[in-house]
This record gives C-alpha cells, structure tokens and sequence, in this order.
C-alpha cells in the first residue's frame, strides 16, 4: 500500500510540474523576441550565404620586398 501512495504521490507531483511549466511559457508568449539563432537551418544558410558573397582576396597587397627603384645605391 505503501509503494502505491508513492506512486501517486509522484506522479501528482510530475503532473503540477508540467502544468506550472506550460502556464509559465503561456505567460511569455509574445513578450520574448526569438534569439536569431532559434531557427538553426536559416541562420547556418545565412552564413553560408555570408561566406560565400565574400570576394576572395586577390593578393594585390601580400607583403613582400619592394620593387626596385630603379636608381643605383638605392636602400629601399
């Protein structure tokens, strides 16, 4: 009889908490706006699309050693 009352107990006690949970996210409803990365397929297609509007990098200004002058005895 014992373990029937614990039963009970628990599974009264499993069932107040999914009621406090759902009326808790019923109180929020609107009030929180979603955070940007709630729709995971969306946001990995924007950076995808991020990536790939990107120009690749021409290599125009690597670093290097400077053209030549073309003066004698010049440093640079």
């Amino acid at each position: 009889m014992q373990t029937l009352w614990t039963v009970v107990v628990l599974v009264a006690l499993v069932a107040l908490g999914v009621l406090f949970l759902s009326r808790l996210n019923g109180q929020n409803t609107g009030r929180m706006p979603h955070h940007r990365y709630a729709d995971w397929k969306r946001s990995r297609r924007q950076r995808r699309q991020a990536q790939q509007d990107v120009t690749p990098h021409t290599g125009a200004d690597t670093a290097g050693p400077p053209p030549p002058s073309g003066k004698a005895g010049s440093d640079l």
